[in-house]
């Protein structure tokens, strides 16, 4: 699986609006998204993480198509996630910007239906 298939969900521009926005480099930043796609594919699979998530939180999927996920979940999976990967605190906050600013861009996506307290995250299904 290449960087581009993981990178796929995201715009090259909100990867530069991010970049900029939180002083980390745009290769860094776009490393640190694709090792976060790369964990939820292989460690235990989008499929299997939305379904978790769907148990966890009151109607977490805000968009399904055939190519992502768009969720909304609760700090503590981001959190989970940072531990995981062990992502810097700014690196962590850098990599979920670039998940809110994809969504905001997503036509698809309603962002008042994210609700308080919640964040969302951006999955790619292959």
């Amino acid at each position: 699986m290449t960087d581009d298939t993981l990178l796929a969900p995201f715009d090259d521009d909100v990867f530069r609006q991010v970049a900029a926005a939180n002083d980390i480099d745009f290769e860094a930043l776009q490393n640190a998204v694709a090792d976060h796609q790369r964990t939820m594919r292989e460690n235990p699979g989008v499929e299997d993480l939305v379904y978790e998530w769907r148990k966890q939180y009151d109607d977490p999927v805000l968009v399904r198509t055939p190519d992502l996920f768009v969720v909304a979940v609760t700090p503590t999976v981001w959190e989970e996630y940072g531990e995981y990967l062990d992502f810097e605190p700014d690196r962590l906050a850098a990599v979920s910007a670039v998940h809110q600013e994809q969504t905001i861009r997503t036509d698809a996506v309603d962002v008042s239906a994210i609700p308080e307290g919640h964040t969302a995250l951006v999955a790619g299904r292959h």
